[in-house]
């Protein structure tokens, strides 16, 4: 295999050439239900072993000069991106020799990024700094009614992190072990 990137953090399996990189981001958005902030995917790539960060950048840079993917600002202030014709050329007939792992669990970080964003959007996290440390209060949104709220008094913003991640992550599993733990009932 050609290496012409940095491997620096890269586990063994993960991409180790700039073109495998931007055809991964090509893979990503063609099967990506909808745009993706690059930013985060970026940086999940780096944490899980997969790609390199820095080149991982470039790759990001180089297909957007080349208008392969197009980015626009969203309401969280994230750039969001989705995949040009050129990009589903590329995805579809380049995308299979991608090692399979590395297809799946990078789409397995998109689709985690994706549900943490969606579920941002549709439940309601909130901080209070307080003398005690900080209040986190977490509420599980059904449309516009609420369904369960859960108030926390956390020592730091490191632990109130923790919490907003776990919670977003997956409301709902937070909503049934909060329910089965006040109920004594497995639901």
């Amino acid at each position: 295999m050609f290496t012409d990137a940095m491997t620096a953090g890269v586990n063994p399996g993960g991409l180790q050439s700039r073109t495998e990189i931007r055809v991964l981001i090509c893979y990503l958005l063609h099967n990506s239900k909808s745009s993706l902030p690059l930013e985060t995917v970026k940086e999940q790539l780096h944490f899980n072993g997969i790609a390199n960060y820095f080149e991982t950048a470039f790759a990001i840079s180089d297909l957007e000069e080349g208008n392969t993917i197009l980015g626009s600002i969203e309401e969280d202030g994230l750039k969001y991106y989705t995949g040009t014709g050129d990009c589903a050329h590329i995805a579809t007939s380049l995308g299979n020799s991608l090692p399979f792992s590395v297809r799946e669990d990078a789409m397995e970080i998109c689709n985690s990024i994706l549900n943490k964003k969606r579920n941002e959007r549709a439940n309601k996290f909130l901080q209070e700094k307080s003398e005690y440390g900080i209040y986190v209060t977490c509420t599980v949104m059904e449309s516009d009614h609420e369904l369960a709220s859960v108030r926390l008094l956390v020592p730091d913003e490191a632990a109130a992190n923790a919490v907003k991640d776990n919670f977003l992550s997956d409301p709902v599993k937070v909503l049934i072990r909060a329910t089965e733990g006040l109920t004594n009932m497995k639901l």
